[in-house]
């Protein structure tokens, strides 16, 4: 809840001597939730026994409380008011203030397309038709058929809404998870029969999960960049052109600018680029709900200026900055908080503090189950690589000898991954000399796990450029540097 959430139930729904705003007070005073505290608190009430019930109570409490704050805050809000305004005008027989009271409610309905709500609206039309007009011919009604067309509308709406969660669950798994073929299909499909087919009447929301569908399967079917950003552009014009859109979908907007954002770091465009990210924090500070988002973005800034090589930047000014808004909205688990954590490690071994290395490999690691077998491999190479930048040739034995432990009894180990530890065997066992060899020899071999998962991590964050370092003599930080060959 907000600060102002939390004055607004005090203020209304406390009362100075009530055990539930007593266990509200307490608990709000708490950084982290504790049981086992509020019930010693509360030992000598009535509360500390019944602790299960006391919660259910402050649950419903506080879930009226919020209800009546943010009563008609939003479109949403104002309709379901308008409906049951149109409900208790009908019971009291007002039926000319019902029926007035209802076309405002469909206009709203209609302009900000919140067209579930058109079925309850077009109900009570029905009822007031039927009221005002008794000697109306059944087959003139033109209720019945503007239901029928909302109802296909709505039919095309989840239907694009469908394959759009679909494409983008698949983008977001695109380096652990390759297309199939019967994917691959289906979307070209879905492209030729449904996509391709533009009609001038289609809703905004037709209109936007349309272009996201298409920009996303340019990019995953025919590896078509421009395409896939002209798809974006379009959707970003969508909003602009329609400013009420983003009034009542500002999630939908920032998910638009977001998009349009990975393409724009692609293509290089500096300036608009830096345009975007002040746009998408703006609509933060603009609807604050969308605050805890912003880790999509601390992640794009963080890989963006990774990859420019910007590391202190990223340490100085963005670490403590993504450090509070993790800690803030508790998003410490979270997959792209997990992503984060890693360039920031790799940050970290690129500037030879291998102690803050090791750091954020231990908040990996209480992660790495959630993420899976990919990513824990991930991590563990990461680690043998810090280890040996830092020439702890023992600790890095000792891991080598835990890992093939693992390996025998974990049926589920990448090919690539298990190459991956013998060529550390290899490296501990050779001398100076031969080293260089063994890392131009892997990376020719390597190609052949192009679909292995593991592979593609790895060949995302770190492998391509620390194999080169050894090839050339140099250390990580000196080939993520810059450095030049050692004579």
């Amino acid at each position: 809840m907000t600060a102002s959430e939390k004055r607004y139930f005090k203020r209304h729904y406390a009362s100075e001597k009530n055990l539930t705003t007593d266990l509200f007070d307490f608990i709000n005073g708490m950084s982290e939730y504790q049981e086992d505290l509020v019930k010693k608190h509360f030992v000598s009430s009535k509360l500390s026994k019944n602790l299960k019930v006391y919660k259910v109570q402050l649950t419903d409490l506080l879930l009226k409380s919020l209800v009546s704050y943010h009563n008609k805050s939003s479109i949403r809000s104002k309709i379901r008011m308008g409906l049951e305004e149109v409900e208790l005008l009908l019971d009291k027989q007002l039926h000319v203030f019902a029926l007035n009271k209802l076309k405002k409610v469909k206009a709203l309905c209609l302009k900000y397309e919140e067209l579930e709500y058109i079925f309850s609206i077009l109900y009570f039309e029905i009822f007031l038709d039927s009221f005002f007009n008794v000697d109306l011919n059944p087959s003139e009604n033109s209720i019945i058929e503007e239901l029928e067309g909302y109802t296909h509308t709505l039919k095309r709406i989840y239907e694009l809404k469908k394959i759009n969660f679909s494409l983008h669950d698949k983008n977001n798994n695109e380096l652990t998870s390759s297309l199939t073929t019967n994917e691959e299909n289906l979307y070209k499909s879905f492209l030729k029969n449904q996509l391709a087919q533009e009609t001038p009447a289609v809703t905004l929301s037709e209109q936007y999960y349309r272009n996201s569908s298409l920009a996303i399967i340019n990019k995953l079917v025919f590896n078509d960049s421009d395409t896939e950003f002209e798809f974006k552009k379009k959707n970003i014009k969508l909003f602009e052109d329609n400013p009420h859109f983003i009034e009542n979908n500002a999630g939908f907007y920032f998910a638009a600018i977001f998009n349009f954002l990975i393409c724009l770091r692609r293509l290089e465009q500096e300036e608009e680029l830096k345009k975007w990210l002040d746009t998408i924090k703006a609509l933060t500070d603009k609807y604050p709900f969308l605050k805890r988002n912003l880790i999509f973005v601390y992640y794009l800034e963080t890989k963006d200026n990774f990859n420019k090589k910007n590391y202190h930047y990223l340490i100085d000014e963005l670490e403590p900055e993504i450090t509070k808004h993790i800690k803030k909205f508790n998003q410490a688990e979270e997959h792209l908080t997990a992503l984060i954590f890693l360039y920031l490690a790799l940050t970290y071994l690129v500037l030879k503090n291998y102690q803050k290395v090791h750091y954020y490999l231990r908040r990996l690691s209480a992660v790495s189950k959630s993420l899976g077998e990919n990513y824990s491999q991930v991590f563990e190479t990461l680690e043998l690589v810090s280890n040996y930048e830092s020439k702890d040739a023992q600790v890095i034995q000792n891991l080598l000898v835990s890992i093939k432990r693992k390996i025998k009894s974990n049926k589920k180990v990448s090919p690539f991954f298990t190459q991956v530890i013998q060529l550390f065997t290899n490296l501990e066992k050779a001398d100076s000399s031969k080293k260089p060899v063994l890392a131009e020899e892997f990376l020719q071999k390597a190609a052949e796990y192009e679909d292995d998962g593991v592979y593609k991590l790895l060949n995302e964050f770190i492998l391509n450029d620390w194999l080169l370092a050894i090839q050339k003599e140099i250390s990580y930080s000196e080939q993520m540097q810059g450095a030049v060959l050692k004579k």
